[in-house]
């Protein structure tokens, strides 16, 4: 089950069914990385009717920033407070501003599930003309929304009109809770957007996957700080039993679970910060070595531990195997093996029922003729002796998670011919003792500054109208030159109507810029560039070619077009629609393309009627 070939790449789950278009999301990540965040409108917009992403493997920045443009308002992302990793300075992030809505745990933990809810509309109207069929799709992982190359677990739900699939009703309180967990005003888009989607879940039915007869939600730490504990789901006694968690604590084994385990599989690290006792009913204990290894730059070498964009690597999976009388209860989902999963953090685990023969532990691990199973990177844990230091208390993480806990709000005015925005919260900054603060806007690094702590927060940035952000950075470091770097989102107010449009064109370049993209979509042996890399190139700042405009073969390569393929030029004729409605295309091409594309489309019209 668990092969190591079996890959499914989250952007993969995320695409819409054939006939289908993405209609509205919900999302809840730890950690984020706002560039990962850049791939789900291109894998929701740039997916053909056939269900496979149109032109995956030819894709270019225009069209990136157009599914931005066109998809960024159909997401809501929950993400925990402090835990949005620090990207590079890119304009393009202004485009995810009113996506992500920061959270924090209810209980004094953190919200650690990755759960997405996806909806679904047919591409064609139903038979009354009006209404689109609509389909739900629910994932829940053990990755965050980064670029992590860590060994992780995504369960796919879908929704099937057979009354005897399976309720998710508790996905869909969960989101209901983090509307009430969020950190500062939540914009009614998203409470409408979450309520809706919570509603629909509470009667779609999914149908459950191969080999398992039944499913049920587990969703923990949901309350206030003074409920009670939701417990633990998994049950006391089996005959065999297997654990993956890349993190322990000696609170799960002495508190949580103080029933026997046959097997337990976590990382090196976290097992050597274990109690001598706290194995004592854990049979086999193993650590996890794949042989990969995160090659840190200097940079990276200066992180906090606890970084929201330090890399993960090797294990990262939570499943919880149990067996007994033939049959099989898998857990998958966000908690580790730790107290305070169970006990003040937020998390997700669905159960999975089903026979040993289907869900067992030798099925989830072991291999065949072909190719090796998990059980291959599994080797004997050997205590360290002694054992190593405890580490130092986390000062700088516990102060970034106090700053990013903070209301912040951002007021845009226009200063002279440019414009500033004023980032301000009426609750102070902590008092950090030997710690530096440095902060800027996302979008213009330029403007890094000093931050005093103990004070209210006010900071003045002037900025031009493309280089506004709804992302406030912050850095901080220790005497020892430790360092964490963190992105806060904050609500703008004060923007003008016309920023997204003006930012559009500025990213999408000059008219040479767009015209040779526009020849490379044409030319019929244009290059390929994958999804991800196209990601980066769309976040990087536009810039010219320095090429004459004479010498671009545009209109011949349009006529052509429409004599050879006029499809192609009706695949593209949205894209271009869009963008002259934003002011973005050469002065004049608009025209053109409309002529040649309608003589286009009456040409194929005409031979269609005289085959």
């Amino acid at each position: 089950m668990l092969q190591p070939t079996n890959r499914l790449t989250l952007i993969d789950a995320m695409r819409p069914p054939a006939g289908f278009r993405i209609e509205s999301a919900m999302a809840v990540t730890f950690t984020l990385d706002l560039r990962a965040l850049l791939a789900a409108p291109a894998a929701f917009a740039l997916t053909g009717p056939d269900g496979t992403v149109a032109g995956s493997d030819q894709l270019e920045p225009i069209e990136l920033l157009h599914a931005l443009r066109s998809h960024a308002d159909k997401i809501t992302v929950f993400s925990q407070a402090g835990h949005i990793a620090l990207p590079p300075s890119r304009r393009v992030f202004a485009f995810l501003e009113g996506a992500v809505v920061p959270v924090d745990g209810p209980r004094g933990g953190i919200v650690h599930p990755k759960v997405w809810v996806l909806r679904y509309e047919s591409l064609e109207a139903s038979l009354d003309g009006q209404s689109h069929q609509q389909r739900l799709r629910v994932l829940v992982a053990s990755r965050n929304l980064t670029f992590d190359t860590s060994w992780d677990t995504v369960l796919r739900l879908d929704e099937h009109p057979d009354t005897s699939g399976v309720l998710l009703e508790p996905v869909g309180e969960l989101f209901e809770s983090l509307l009430d967990a969020a950190v500062g005003p939540v914009g009614d888009a998203h409470r409408q957007r979450v309520d809706s989607l919570a509603a629909a879940l509470r009667t779609a039915t999914f149908a459950l996957p191969d080999g398992v007869d039944d499913l049920r939600v587990h969703v923990l730490g949901l309350g206030g700080p003074d409920s009670p504990p939701t417990g633990s789901p998994l049950p006391r006694d089996a005959e065999r039993s297997l654990v993956f968690s890349p993190f322990v604590s000696d609170g799960f084994f002495e508190a949580v679970h103080p029933h026997p385990i046959d097997e337990l599989v976590a990382r090196e690290e976290s097992l050597d910060s274990l109690k001598p006792t706290a194995l004592t009913n854990v049979g086999t204990t193993y650590a996890f070595d794949d042989g990969s290894a995160v090659d840190f730059d200097t940079a990276e070498d200066e992180m906090s531990p606890h970084d929201p964009g330090r890399p993960l690597v090797g294990l990262h999976a939570k499943v919880f195997a149990f067996e007994h009388e033939g049959r099989a209860r898998l857990f998958v989902g966000s908690a580790n093996a730790t107290w305070s999963a169970f006990h003040t953090s937020v998390e997700i685990l669905v159960e999975l029922r089903g026979s040993t023969a289907a869900l067992g532990i030798d099925r989830l691990c072991d291999g065949n003729d072909d190719e090796p199973g998990l059980r291959h990177w599994f080797i004997s844990y050997q205590p360290p002796d002694p054992p190593p230091p405890l580490p130092d208390p986390p000062t700088l993480d516990a102060a970034r998670l106090a700053i990013a806990r903070l209301p912040f709000e951002g007021i845009v005015e226009q200063s002279g011919d440019e414009w500033a925005v004023t980032y301000r919260s009426d609750q102070p900054l902590p008092t950090l003792d030997g710690v530096t603060v440095h902060c800027w806007p996302l979008a213009s690094p330029g403007n890094r500054r000093s931050v005093a702590e103990g004070d209210s927060f006010e900071e003045r940035f002037e900025t031009s109208l493309e280089a506004l952000s709804g992302f406030l950075a912050f850095e901080l470091a220790d005497c020892d030159g430790v360092k964490t770097e963190f992105v806060v989102p904050v609500k703008l107010t004060g923007v003008p109507e016309h920023r997204d449009r003006f930012l559009l064109r500025t990213l999408v370049g000059n008219a040479e810029r767009f015209l040779r993209y526009l020849l490379a979509l044409l030319d019929e042996d244009s290059g390929h560039m994958e999804l991800l890399d196209a990601v980066e190139r769309a976040s990087a700042d536009a810039a010219g070619d320095g090429q004459g405009l004479a010498n671009l073969p545009v209109l011949e390569k349009l006529l052509r077009t429409m004599r050879r393929d006029p499809t192609k030029l009706a695949s593209l004729h949205p894209l271009v629609s869009d963008l002259a409605a934003d002011d973005a295309l050469p002065p004049g091409f608009a025209e053109l393309w409309n002529a040649i594309f309608d003589a286009a489309i009456a040409g194929a019209a005409e031979e269609a009627s005289v085959r």
